[in-house]
């Protein structure tokens, strides 16, 4: 059976640009963030807290999610969608520029920070996408054609890092981004406003919207706790690469293709779990099998068994992707889908931004390996709130659409 047997016209026509679009961003993020971090500190020289600011960027520009949902809850929401992607993804561009650290990280932090801008007119564009019963699987499956593409980019970078500078190969790179907003702009989706914003609303109001919402309350602290332990990490990991385990660009590509490989997998299972159990069972499975990643990197001393690492990550990553996604979907009412989604970027932008620079003063202090430990630990503490909060019990699924 097609997977686009039963759809609506729309519906069928969403996905077709969703996947294209997909196929192209795929590409232009296999072969450009794998290695990032591992060209700004090997090549560089950067140090863990310029690497912690790299981390934070998507973060800082969740902070201003909310004065984006804002604005927005009353207009059409898929040029609200483009106009941050484009102008992210133009970022790169500039890459021959960056011959120091300082200037490496500051192209790549606007250009994480202003793509985040997007995410609450994406949520919304893609609710109004695909029906609700299959958005879960609809979405898996363009996430593992986009882990395809990844895949072949991530090989490609590490080939071509080998030979050639970052600074000419990330700009055209960039290309491929810029050619995945202009497929997702033909989505045929606007997603306009289901009724008008009440007058004088004001922006703080938004926060007391999903206040009043104890699933959605219960999802946030989880996911606060979640992605404290994962953030700590991301400074860590490449300078515990580099430093310690002395990788070269092509094993950056290997781990890489090999997370994305088995995100095909994740995706495939992710989305009908998320459609049948909601994403409270969902995040508890993608917590359990992440916890491989940190124990492998606290014993590793070769490069090679870190694939096990990339593959169990790999595998949780797509449904932490999924989760993160779908939170405003499934808790919000559809004409609330903007605000949902701005108050929870800005949540996650509150663990988002000090949790690098935490990691990054923990590496300093009492080396990388215990950190690994410290995110395991973090992980622990929030599927203990999850469970004794009730949310396995919870499907939450769109009872207020």
């Amino acid at each position: 059976m097609s997977i686009l047997s039963g759809l609506p016209k729309p519906a069928q026509k969403a996905f077709r640009w969703d996947v294209t679009a997909g196929l192209l961003v795929g590409l232009f993020s296999g072969a450009l963030f794998p290695f990032l971090g591992v060209i700004a500190r090997r090549d560089l020289h950067a140090s863990a807290y310029l690497i912690a600011i790299l981390t934070a960027s998507g973060s800082i520009g969740n902070l201003f999610n909310p004065v984006v949902a804002h604005y927005i809850r009353d207009r059409a929401k898929l040029p609200f969608a483009i106009l941050p992607f484009t102008v992210g993804r133009l970022f790169y561009f500039l890459m021959p520029l960056a011959v120091t650290g300082p200037l490496f990280i500051a192209i790549c932090f606007f250009g994480s920070a202003v793509t985040a801008l997007g995410s609450p007119a994406y949520a919304a564009v893609i609710r109004d996408a695909y029906p609700v019963e299959r958005r879960g699987h609809l979405m898996g499956m363009v996430r593992v054609l986009i882990v395809g593409t990844t895949m072949l980019g991530s090989l490609a970078g590490g080939l071509f890092l080998a030979h050639f500078s970052y600074r000419w190969v990330f700009p055209i790179v960039a290309l491929f981004g810029i050619l995945s907003t202009a497929a997702f702009s033909r989505i045929g989706v606007r997603a306009e406003p289901h009724e008008p914003a009440p007058p004088g609303r004001r922006l703080w109001e938004a926060f007391k919207m999903p206040k009043g919402d104890r699933s959605f309350r219960l999802y946030v602290t989880y996911f606060y706790l979640y992605g404290f332990g994962s953030l700590i990490l991301g400074p860590v990991i490449p300078v515990f690469q580099v430093d310690v385990l002395k990788i070269t660009p092509q094993w950056v590509g290997y781990l890489a293709t090999t997370s994305a490989a088995c995100s095909m997998l994740g995706y495939l299972y992710w989305g009908r779990i998320l459609d049948r159990h909601g994403p409270f069972r969902l995040m508890f499975f993608v917590t359990i099998l992440l916890s491989i990643m940190p124990i492998t990197y606290f014993f590793a001393h070769s490069v090679p068994v870190l694939l096990l690492a990339a593959a169990a990550s790999g595998i949780a990553v797509a449904g932490g992707d999924l989760g993160y996604v779908n939170a405003a979907m499934h808790f919000a009412r559809r004409d609330a889908v903007v605000t949902y989604a701005g108050t929870f970027a800005f949540l996650q932008a509150m663990r988002g931004i000090p949790g690098p620079f935490i990691g990054a003063a923990l590496n300093n202090a009492i080396g990388p390996r215990p950190v690994f430990l410290l995110a395991l630990g973090c992980w622990a503490i929030a599927t203990v709130v999850m469970i004794s909060g009730g949310g396995l019990r919870m499907k939450t699924a769109e009872a207020n659409s």
